[in-house]
């Protein structure tokens, strides 16, 4: 996967954050739920780090689009860093997601075998609360087989309350359908 234009700014505090008004949409999800994987594969180059080891992700991390931001958080849950780490960079998420003016949205990724927890129905909640644009993504379907598959999609949905779009990070399946959410916000990958 080819390299792509650096990162914008990495930061924890709103004074570090881009300042240009651009549009943004947060990317989110646990440590483990292959957020910075569907990040490169969206975009088709590798600009989000990714690792075998959970919770790498530990700053704000703007990648700039054309003429908008992705915007990759750290993920929720395990991460290998000091408790005191693991609150201050969730303050700073806290933060983003509720008073930051470019964000119109976000994507919320998934693993397709497990069930939404407390920290996938906060992220709803805020969604509905701004009144944001909030797509579902359920990753790693390619370890599920078809029955399974359409088994775990009706049950997201149904604790979603609406339309989980079944990815691979890894083949690929699915990315035309959050490209095509992406793309209905008026923004090009």
């Amino acid at each position: 996967m080819p390299k792509r234009s650096p990162i914008a700014a990495s930061a924890l505090e709103s004074k570090d954050m881009p300042r240009d008004g651009k549009i943004e949409v947060a990317f989110m999800g646990r440590s483990n739920s292959g957020k910075s994987s569907l990040i490169n594969r969206l975009v088709g180059a590798k600009i989000a780090h990714t690792s075998s080891t959970p919770g790498r992700t530990q700053r704000i991390n703007f990648f700039p689009m054309k003429g908008w931001y992705i915007v990759d958080l750290p993920g929720f849950g395990y991460a290998k860093v000091s408790m005191a780490q693991r609150e201050r960079f969730g303050q700073a998420v806290e933060a983003y997601l509720t008073t930051r003016q470019p964000l119109i949205g976000g994507i919320l990724i998934q693993d397709v075998r497990r069930d939404p927890q407390e920290e996938e129905m906060m992220v709803k909640r805020w969604a509905y609360d701004r009144n944001l644009y909030l797509a579902v993504v359920a990753s790693k379907v390619d370890k599920l087989n078809q029955t399974e598959r359409r088994e775990r999609k009706a049950r997201l949905e149904e604790l979603y309350q609406g339309a989980v779009f079944l990815v691979s990070n890894r083949t690929g399946e699915g990315m035309d359908q959050v490209k095509n959410a992406i793309q209905g916000l008026g923004l090009t990958l």
